[in-house]
């Protein structure tokens, strides 16, 4: 007769083998995309003096090109500390990094890791527009926002750990000079994903997972929402921008942005 514990025990090391093969997968994803990266880094570097800002301007990059850049800079970021880990814990990775979410390269996140990522994001950033009290600002740049402001785009967007939330003062989190910086950061890459996205009708050739991961860099809500419904946000986004700065919508709920997305329009119709 099997001995239950047994099988459990057998289970999860099952389990954890082919989380493993999932991870190694994941880390031949990052060299494969470094690879396809280089001849467009090296465009940049050697034509636009090292600036993807300026390749951008110059119309130098699509935004797949972009995009690639940008994933693939943020994964080889992480391999270092990633690595760490799964060389120390081995199968039992998977029950590491679901509290460090942050280390884990995109090309290593499991479904379900990224799916408890984006609820913990939108809980927290219901909380933060509830008690966001400061009028949002009517013209572009991070250096007029107050504390409160740059705190709440920094929850919103999963700028910082919520481990900073634990600091004490009326607003908690990391020191607002870094805030501001991480905020501006992130401003400066959504306006040039904005150029690149361009015309708001381009939304359509966008698969539903790009959609969604575009929506949640901009500060909106995902789950739960039709493949229609995350479009609609898009692309009112898009044409939001063309009367709005990004500090304002990233301040402000979808139904009060410039243009609403057609699924509220048709409600208030």
């Amino acid at each position: 007769r099997n001995d239950p514990s047994t099988s459990t025990i057998k289970h999860y090391i099952a389990l954890g083998k082919a989380y493993a093969t999932f991870y190694k997968t994941g880390a031949k994803a990052i060299y494969t995309n470094f690879r396809a990266s280089q001849g467009i880094q090296d465009l940049v570097d050697t034509k636009h003096d090292s600036s993807i800002p300026t390749a951008v301007s110059a119309n130098a990059l699509t935004r797949s090109e972009f995009q690639l850049l940008y994933r693939n800079w943020h994964d080889i970021k992480r391999v270092p500390i990633f690595g760490l880990v799964f060389i120390i814990c081995g199968e039992f990775t998977p029950l590491v990094v679901i509290a460090l979410s942050s280390v884990v390269p995109w090309t290593c996140r499991i479904p379900r890791q990224i799916e408890a990522d984006r609820k913990k994001l939108e809980t927290r950033r219901g909380i933060s527009f509830r008690n966001l009290i400061v009028e949002p600002p009517t013209e572009k740049g991070v250096g007029a926002l107050e504390r409160m402001q740059v705190l709440h785009i920094s929850w919103s967007l999963g700028l910082s750990s919520s481990a900073w939330d634990w600091l004490g003062g009326q607003y908690p989190g990391l020191p607002t000079w870094v805030l501001r910086r991480k905020v501006a950061s992130s401003v400066e890459y959504l306006e040039l994903d904005d150029k690149l996205l361009g015309d708001p009708k381009r939304v359509d050739e966008l698969e539903v997972e790009e959609v969604r991961m575009a929506l949640v860099e901009r500060g909106v809500d995902v789950l739960g929402k039709s493949s229609e419904s995350l479009r609609a946000d898009l692309i009112a986004w898009l044409k939001s921008r063309e009367s709005a700065p990004v500090e304002k919508l990233l301040l402000t709920r979808p139904s009060v942005w410039p243009v609403k997305p057609q699924y509220l329009s048709d409600k208030s119709s």
